[in-house]
């Protein structure tokens, strides 16, 4: 029988309502039987995430703190979900376990482990409401120090699910690292597991309930009334959210893409609702764009050297100093006699003044300088490729509007263009992209 894997995010596990709503949504179709969760998410903006809860309690623990106030809230709030579906469930004695292990300041009680119980008291109780098999992540789902999953693990893993009768429930966001520790994921890292278990098991789609309809070409909360989308490849769909479409953990789209899995975005509280699929390139694609995505809070590395492209190394020598000092960079736009170096900010400020000295050491430059308090926006399509004018067309409308452009990036692919510009410009050049392709 083919199966489809159900992961439900945060908001829709908020509460018991939504509980049910996800029994609702599994019992519409026989083929949706493994089902992934994440830890009950904010059921009111002013309330705190289970997961942000729970690394506060470790914290307040290691340091031989307070922690009764957080800790309520995390007990209360599982208590509550279990008698409101009238469970017999055994989750308040797991609680008070974990609690005496927090107050007794337990030496194996990692945060990994603190942190991933969110997940994993939701899935238990989910599995009991639902009648279905509680099958733990930890240690089937095995990755390295760069989240990739060995081949044992999709193998454990298949046989550990491999009856396709049953209704099965995995707690999401964990696993375990080579050394057989419980680690979890990044954050969003419930996507993750959803894109494992649908390659594991060969399944014949991937479902990801969220809190959408699916995605948009653009935020919301800048281009108002922005088009949905029906349809991106896996290719675009990894550029947007890389560049800040957060609806879907940009790592969780490989595991599905490897083996042609489609993936649909679906809404938990509008089960009706098409959503965005993602798959294979389209044949067609009926615009130019398929979306605008961008994230704040970069800085860039000038560095200046006379005859630079002659110096053999040069580029990769200013990478590993990078790397050593444990900052990644997002890309690097160069010209003759000159390099840029694109990162976070927040990584980089971190180290700064160690970076600055190992280039100036080591390089010698004629001139290097920090520039922060810039975005980058990315702009994806299919529809882009051999399409004239596009990149005209787009630098027309950010010249129109005055935006000044401080990075391009454009890969030989020309299915996404990169823009960096100034933090200030940010809302503005997304708005006039948008306006340019779309409306």
């Amino acid at each position: 029988m083919a199966r489809i894997v159900c992961k439900f995010g945060g908001s829709s596990v908020a509460d018991a309502t939504q509980f049910r709503k996800v029994k609702d949504i599994l019992e519409g179709n026989p083929e949706r039987k493994i089902v992934v969760v994440s830890a009950p998410g904010k059921r009111n903006p002013q309330e705190s995430k289970l997961t942000d809860l729970l690394y506060s309690v470790y914290d307040l623990a290691k340091n031989n703190l307070e922690l009764a106030e957080p800790w309520k809230l995390i007990k209360d709030r599982f208590i509550e979900i279990t008698k409101e579906l009238n469970l017999r469930s055994y989750i308040r004695e797991e609680l008070d376990a974990l609690e005496k292990s927090l107050l007794e300041q337990s030496s194996e009680l990692t945060v990994d482990f603190v942190v991933s119980r969110g997940e994993y008291l939701c899935a238990k109780i989910m599995s009991e409401f639902l009648g279905a098999k509680f099958v733990d992540a930890y240690p089937l789902i095995q990755f390295d120090s760069q989240y990739r999953v060995t081949q044992q693990s999709l193998d454990n893993l298949n046989a550990a699910l491999s009856d396709t009768n049953p209704l099965y429930v995995v707690p999401g966001f964990y696993g375990s690292d080579m050394q057989g520790n419980l680690k979890t994921f990044t954050r969003g890292g419930s996507d993750i597991t959803g894109g494992i278990l649908a390659n594991a098991c060969d399944c014949l789609l991937y479902e990801n309930w969220t809190d959408v309809s699916g995605l948009l070409m653009a935020d919301p909360r800048i281009v108002k009334g922005a088009h949905s989308i029906n349809y991106v490849s896996y290719r675009e769909i990894r550029e947007l959210a890389y560049s800040g479409a957060n609806v879907l953990h940009d790592e969780s789209i490989a595991p599905c893409r490897a083996k042609s899995i489609p993936i649909n975005i679906k809404n938990t509280n509008k089960p009706s609702d098409p959503g965005t699929t993602i798959g294979p390139t389209p044949v067609h694609s009926p615009r130019i764009i398929t979306g605008i995505a961008g994230r704040k809070d970069f800085s860039m590395i000038y560095i200046e050297k006379s005859m630079m492209n002659k110096e053999k190394g040069f580029g990769r020598k200013v990478l590993a100093i990078l790397e050593d000092l444990g900052v990644s960079y997002e890309l690097s736009p160069c010209g003759i006699d000159s390099m840029n170096v694109v990162v976070d900010t927040k990584s980089l400020s971190k180290v700064e003044a160690e970076v600055l000295a190992e280039i100036e050491r080591k390089m010698q430059p004629n001139k290097i300088k920090v520039f922060t308090k810039l975005a980058l926006i990315a702009t994806v399509g299919h529809g882009m490729v051999n399409q004239i004018g596009t990149a005209a067309r787009l630098f027309g409308i950010l010249a129109k509007e005055k935006i000044n452009v401080r990075i391009i990036d454009q890969g030989s692919s020309e299915i996404n263009i990169i823009v960096g510009v100034n933090e200030a410009d940010f809302e503005k050049a997304i708005s006039a992209i948008y306006s340019e392709f779309v409306d």
